[in-house]
């Protein structure tokens, strides 16, 4: 596959983008700044050991 391939590929969008971050308290804070909007749904993954916000 060229660079050229990814961008003939069938996506209509996109579902998420994960961000991962040492301070997941510090990182809410920037994007609740930069978003204007504090996360919608916080979660605990325990099988993959991470916790998760939703903005």
């Amino acid at each position: 596959m060229n660079s050229g391939d990814f961008f003939c590929l069938n996506m209509n969008k996109i579902e998420h983008i994960g961000i991962a971050v040492k301070n997941l308290d510090k990182a809410n804070e920037l994007y609740a700044k930069l978003f204007n909007q504090s996360p919608y749904k916080t979660e605990i993954v325990e099988s993959e050991g991470v916790s998760t916000s939703f903005f």
